[in-house]
């Protein structure tokens, strides 16, 4: 679990999973939650700002 301010969104806390392979031995980490600090969910588009806002710092 991690905190982020993210732009257009706030602050958030995110929970991540991340799958390894063995055969090649890569890992794909993804955002598995992620809720405002208060505990309100967030909705779809706010969600989907978030993983990208992941991606664009290379988190996931």
């Amino acid at each position: 679990m991690g905190s982020y301010d993210v732009p257009q969104v706030g602050p958030v806390i995110v929970s991540l999973q991340t799958y390894r392979f063995g055969l090649t031995n890569e890992s794909l980490t993804t955002l598995a939650s992620a809720h405002r600090v208060n505990g309100q969910p967030l909705d779809v588009v706010d969600h989907e700002r978030v993983a990208q806002y992941l991606q664009s710092i290379a988190v996931i």
